[in-house]
């Protein structure tokens, strides 16, 4: 049989959240017991085992069972996939049974691109709404905009449309179209725009630039197959992150501060691809071990790294897991890098994409392998007695406390420990905000109040975008703002009463004390809407601490860089560092 097998680093991500939420109840629209059996394990293990086909029948009969007797009346593939879902999981958390859609949602990832709009929308109050559009794609050419309602598609009407079924119309083949009617605050008529679909790219890199006259900044958010060029590639390869760090180089960049944080993972060699960037020619960057010889492997890296003479710090957070914590650990190990931000999640599985030639369209995501960093680490964090549910909730954070595995010792005889992430060389807790702001975040104070503004028209080769037009003509209280804006005592006393109108609680005092944080949010959401995430992060370096810690210790990663030993007697072991704003 000829199939397709990806070796993937992948973590969790928000796909798995919203099966969780559904408590795993998963309809594949399968025929029985018996046509699933022989796709999963095959006809040989069905017929040539009596102890499994005794089990399989007992498993028929209490189906049948249930079916018969149970108070409502069930479907059978409901059952069979709910159990599919609860066998793999008793196995560890990241295998995993893909139904069609999933299956297909991954080999977009993973490829990198799909077909539609180049939107990314959510069911608000039971409206389609527009998070946000991807910067260039047709939907954002249009100016098609985050906060958007789509309350049409083609002739059918949107309202309490599920997402499955939203994003199935809305993707189709490239050069097709579709015609979507938007609901925007502030403006007196719907917006009509008929969309021409495209490929979409998934980037890996969705904006770099210079965060100071000789430091560039880089966000990494994946590892599909346009993240970076493979070893042994042809000398002209360049993917979009060789591309970015060449365009800093060219503006200036003399050191990098690479962005993983809340980077999920994804291909095995494409962090081996990032990996080897930066590291020297014939050093350890992973390997991996399983049940046979197939599962075992050493990825050493085999050219001359790309940026072997910039200081490097990476950027980590809790949820920055998998192929990330591969490129950390090797940065880590081979003391090439300093790390700042939070311990790592702590995934050190490896899953194989696995077909299954009778099911069409379904596949196995199954651990196969465990890997380790240079040092012999395993940053597999405990799931054996967690609950699923626990095991990706936001209280596994863990802030700056060190895993507890056995120590190892990197290159230069730094003490790093496994069992629980990547513990970084600088611990930066993000800012935890206030019970008040936190209450008008659960409330979209911010993302309902940004949604008041426009951007200033702009020509774009040399047309004047469609929105744009719109705005002036719909409406003469949406006003242009520029990518300058600040939040000023106009735009505050706005917020004031924008708060009043929403019927939201506050005191003045709430508002002096934390007007600070109130200003950053709110900048931050109307910069993100009106001009996308890369301005957004632009000027959010001015307060994010962790970008600032990263400066702050430039000359250390520096110092790591050219005297690995001179660094470990000044400033002494990973992890040594913690920092809580």
């Amino acid at each position: 049989m000829s199939r397709r097998v990806w070796r993937s680093a992948l973590w969790y991500d928000d796909r798995v959240m919203q099966r969780l939420s559904r408590v795993g109840l998963i309809s594949v629209g399968l025929v029985g017991v018996s046509s699933l059996v022989g796709g999963l394990v095959g006809s040989s293990v069905v017929a040539g085992s009596s102890q499994v086909g005794d089990r399989l029948r007992s498993y028929a009969q209490l189906m049948q069972t249930i079916q018969d007797e149970y108070v409502e009346e069930t479907k059978s593939e409901r059952l069979i996939a709910s159990s599919i879902g609860g066998m793999l999981h008793t196995l560890d958390p990241h295998s995993d049974f893909l139904e069609p859609r999933e299956h297909s949602q991954l080999q977009e990832r993973q490829r990198g691109s799909y077909y539609g709009l180049g939107i990314s929308v959510q069911a608000i109050e039971g409206n389609i709404t527009v998070i946000s559009p991807f910067e260039g794609s047709p939907a954002h050419r249009l100016g098609i905009r985050a906060g958007d309602i789509i309350s049409r598609i083609d002739d059918g009407d949107a309202r309490g449309m599920s997402i499955d079924e939203a994003v199935r119309r809305l993707k189709g083949p490239k050069g097709t179209s579709v015609k979507v009617t938007i609901t925007r605050r502030g403006y007196d008529a719907p917006l009509e725009f008929t969309v021409i679909r495209d490929e979409i790219p998934l980037h890996a890199v969705p904006y770099s630039f210079m965060v100071t006259p000789r430091t560039g900044y880089v966000r990494l958010v994946d590892f599909n197959e346009v993240t970076a060029c493979r070893p042994g590639s042809p000398a002209t390869c360049e993917k979009e992150l060789e591309r970015a760090i060449h365009t800093l180089k060219a503006q200036g960049a003399s050191s990098l501060i690479l962005d993983i944080r809340d980077n999920p993972g994804g291909l095995l060699d494409q962090s081996f691809a990032v990996a080897n960037l930066f590291l020297g020619k014939g050093q350890l960057v992973v390997y991996t071990r399983g049940r046979t010889a197939r599962d075992e492997s050493n990825y050493i890296t085999e050219g001359d790294s790309l940026c072997a003479d910039l200081p490097l710090i990476l950027l980590t957070s809790a949820h920055s897991a998998s192929a990330s914590e591969i490129v950390a650990g090797a940065i880590q190990d081979h003391d090439r890098g300093l790390i700042v931000g939070e311990r790592t999640f702590g995934k050190g599985l490896v899953q194989t994409i696995l077909p299954l030639h009778s099911l069409r369209g379904y596949a196995l995501q199954l651990t196969t392998a465990r890997y380790y960093t240079p040092s012999g680490r395993s940053i597999q964090r405990d799931y054996g007695s967690t609950a699923l549910e626990d095991y990706y909730s936001a209280s596994s954070r863990v802030g700056c406390a060190a895993p507890t595995g056995e120590p190892k010792l990197t290159a230069a005889g730094r003490k790093v420990y496994g069992g629980g992430g990547i513990a970084p060389d600088y611990c930066v807790e993000p800012e935890t905000p206030s019970k008040f702001v936190a209450y008008l975040d659960n409330r979209r104070a911010f993302f309902d109040f940004s949604m008041l503004y426009e951007a200033e028209d702009k020509i774009t080769s040399g047309q004047v975008g469609t929105a744009g037009v719109r705005s002036q003509q719909n409406s003469a209280r949406v006003r242009p703002i520029r990518p300058d804006f600040d939040v000023d005592d106009r735009v505050w006393q706005e917020f004031r009463d924008f708060l009043k109108r929403a019927e939201l609680r506050f005191t003045e005092e709430d508002l002096t004390r934390e007007r600070g944080a109130l200003r950053v949010r709110i900048l931050d959401e109307i910069l993100r809407q009106v001009f996308g995430e890369a301005q957004a992060r632009r000027r959010a370096v001015e307060w994010d601490p962790q970008v600032k810690k990263a400066l702050e210790v430039l000359p250390q990663a520096t110092l790591l860089l050219r005297s690995p030993e001179r660094y470990v007697a000044e400033y002494g072991s990973a992890g040594d560092h913690g920092v809580r704003p």
